[in-house]
């Protein structure tokens, strides 16, 4: 058996091993059983009650099921007033390291040092790593380098391709190189890969040009694959551990004062009220005056308004006001449209009248009444005002949304048509359009060439900016740049052209039908076309022309599609055949009106579809919307392949989660796993809970369906309306 083939149960344990931690929407980690409450400052912190409510003081939480007494500081429901809980502070994960035998190397803590070609250390990525004799690779704890055949080799797993090492950091203070992250505001060491985090800020994972993992903690090697579901990186035959990232280094200039920075490539400067400005260029020489700064190897004259050097004479710069670091650090928004949006961990909810509200959950579920929302993974109940979990069988109140902000523009607004960058000032120009100044609140001068800061004068003959006051020295005026002329953006194509002269809607793919020798349209977006010509199959999936289906995988399968015919470009707009959902709307042949969150009408691409509670999605005729596993289910006789039972595995220590399957608890399988009879003294662990053991005691079936050894399957006769045989995920 290759490593890419370990055994359903084997994962499963290691996924009980990560689990024991909860990780928050801010990228921090809580303890498991707790619950993630939001804090003053738009973080989380950890509330040691599972499905705790959180109260509105950010700094108590509930029990389930009761609501915050902030009066009385008690949790109280019907029946019973309990005292609150005090939240705790996240846990803080320690960043260690691996002291290399040099003394001057170190690598993270979970690698092992291996000495490289030229004498100095480098990383396997791997905890107690077996350090290859070529001084090049290495290979997991347990195996052995086959240097003939670049692959680790043990007993119990056959052979891998070998791991690569990489550099060890060096812990002295010496500067090393750094890559720097988009926007540059941190950076990672040389060889590393900055990916972005949940909190919106960027990590550092330990590898060059890695793989992100979608979940925003993790990350694999270049040209390997994330395997969220199993904790590893695949490539082919080999498999890794996820690696999990390390928090950049802010390029930020820390000011002397410890509360205020100033951006990367800038110099900290005192100003006039003891408060400090940042003078942009690096290692400048801040001037005596507390209002201007010179370049690096320079000297400032400020009665002269000059920076004095070797080679002659410069205007002084004026000093910016540094922002302080308590607010650096950037607050990510979720846009729910162009104008409005919410803040990240949010979800957007469309409101009854059309606008937005946010739902304070990540990922939540809109509730029917336009007014709530529900976790995550849970149905609302609006008969019970409550969010109910059914694989769980407990239900939690469900929340109450809160508007959504408005989203504010990235330009400064001049009119209808102009803009000016960021912050600048919009101010007229000579031949009356508009031009930007390139500093905030600005004054514009009257030559209408010219500008000056915030609360200063235009000195038209002096072409300088002046104190109203004349307490401070004059400065230099700003010339004004041009403004940018809006530009609309491009409008998506309202149909696809399969050729000059036919074409199919827009959300449609063009197939050509081999009967008419013409082209058909699928009503799938980015759709496979079947090779019969007549059918067409959804993204992913694959034609199964004996089944007359669609294929991802054995256990996923879907009705096949017929195409519509192609609309010919010269046939005009002829809509005789069009689907009519009002006297106003309606939508193409071949399609079917659904209502979407806007009360308004949308268009779903299928014939007699079902349209889902979330008006969003809609599944095909006969299918029904499963709102909890946003997919579409039918009932229909189903055949699984049996599930191959692995030797249990007695981890230490033993997880009270665990099922004991013998009597002195020496076997045991994990909580959600079923115990079954490999052989008179030894137990297996089938990945299923409640499953049917077979009578060749290698495999197993889910709760609910039979071994059939003649079909080399598990059968079910009847699946109930929630049974995953046949489902199209998402939606369509």
């Amino acid at each position: 058996m290759t490593l890419k083939m370990l055994p359903m149960g084997v994962v499963f344990l290691a996924l009980l091993g990560l689990s024991c931690t909860r990780v928050c929407p801010d990228g921090g980690i809580c303890r498991h059983q707790n619950t993630c409450c939001k804090n003053a400052v738009g973080g989380y912190g950890c509330c040691p009650l599972p499905y705790a409510e959180c109260c509105s003081d950010h700094l108590h939480c509930c029990y389930e099921r009761t609501v915050c007494d902030l009066v009385h500081s008690r949790c109280v429901n019907k029946t019973v007033s309990l005292p609150m809980m005090r939240r705790v502070p996240q846990l803080q994960e320690t960043l260690r390291a691996i002291i290399c035998p040099d003394q001057e190397s170190e690598c993270p803590n979970d690698a092992t040092c291996c000495q490289l070609l030229d004498g100095s250390w480098g990383c396997c990525p791997l905890t107690k790593a077996v350090c290859c004799e070529d001084k090049l690779h290495c290979c997991p704890e347990a195996t052995k380098c086959d240097l003939a055949h670049s692959k680790c080799v043990s007993s119990s797993l056959e052979s891998f391709p070998m791991l690569e090492k990489l550099p060890a950091k060096r812990r002295d203070n010496h500067s090393v190189g750094s890559v720097s992250c988009p926007g540059g505001k941190s950076s990672c060491p040389d060889s590393y890969t900055c990916c972005l985090l949940a909190s919106g800020d960027y990590g550092c994972c330990p590898y060059s040009q890695a793989m992100c993992c979608s979940d925003h903690l993790h990350c694999c090697p270049s040209n390997t694959i994330c395997d969220l579901a199993h904790g590893v990186c695949k490539d082919g035959e080999a498999i890794f551990p996820l690696l999990k990232k390390i928090a950049a280094v802010p390029n930020d200039v820390t000011c002397p004062d410890e509360t205020s920075s100033c951006p990367d490539e800038t110099t900290c400067c005192k100003m006039v009220d003891g408060s400090y400005g940042c003078c942009p260029m690096p290692d400048a020489v801040c001037c005596s005056d507390h209002i201007h700064c010179c370049p690096e190897g320079t000297q400032c004259d400020v009665a002269h308004s000059a920076c004095l050097s070797a080679r002659g004479a410069a205007a002084l710069t004026v000093v910016a006001v540094a922002t302080p670091t308590e607010v650096q650090k950037k607050v990510s928004v979720l846009p729910c449209n162009d104008s409005v949006a919410c803040a990240e961990g949010s979800t957007c909810c469309g409101l009854v009248e059309g606008g937005w509200a946010c739902c304070p959950l990540p990922k939540a579920v809109c509730c029917e009444d336009h007014q709530h929302c529900c976790p995550h993974g849970t149905v609302c109940d609006l008969e019970a005002s409550t969010c109910v979990d059914s694989s769980a069988g407990t239900s939690t109140p469900w929340f109450d949304k809160s508007p959504a902000f408005s989203l504010p523009t990235g330009n400064s607004q001049c009119d209808k048509t102009t803009s000016c960058p960021g912050t600048s000032t919009c101010c007229r120009a000579v031949g009356g359009g508009w031009a930007c100044c390139p500093l905030p609140q600005a004054v514009c001068c009257e030559d209408h060439l010219h500008c000056c800061p915030h609360d200063t004068v235009c000195n038209l003959q002096a072409e300088t900016c002046d104190d109203p006051s004349g307490v401070l020295p004059s400065l230099r005026w700003v010339e004004k740049a041009s403004a940018t002329r809006a530009v609309a953006m491009p409008t998506l194509p309202a149909r696809n052209m399969c050729d000059a002269q036919t074409s199919c809607p827009r959300d449609t793919t063009c197939c050509f039908m081999d009967q008419t020798r013409k082209w058909g349209c699928c009503p799938l977006p980015k759709a496979v076309c079947c090779h019969d010509g007549d059918h067409c199959c959804p993204s992913g999936h694959t034609c199964e022309p004996h089944r007359s289906s669609c294929s991802k995988g054995p256990l996923v399968l879907v009705p096949w599609f017929s195409k519509l015919s192609a609309r010919s470009e010269a046939g005009g707009n002829a809509s005789a055949t069009d689907v009519k959902c009002d006297n106003k709307s309606s939508c193409a042949s071949g399609t079917t009106c659904c209502k979407l969150k806007t009360e308004g009408w949308g268009c779903c691409p299928l014939v007699k579809a079902v349209c889902c509670a979330d008006r969003e999605h809609c599944c095909p005729q006969g299918y029904t919307c499963n709102m909890q596993t946003s997919t579409c289910e039918k009932t229909a006789d189903a055949l699984l392949p049996p599930l191959p039972q692995v030797r249990v595995v007695r981890p230490e220590p033993v997880d009270h989660e665990d099922v004991a399957c013998d009597v002195g608890g020496e076997f045991r399988c994990p909580g959600r796993a079923t115990c079954c009879r490999v052989s008179a003294s030894e137990w297996g662990c089938c990945p299923s809970p409640q499953a049917v053991c077979c009578p060749d005691s290698k495999h197993c079936c889910p709760a609910g369906y039979s071994c059939d050894p003649k079909a080399g399957g598990c059968s079910r006769p009847q699946l109930t309306w929630d049974g995953k045989s046949d489902f199209v995920p998402h939606g369509l």
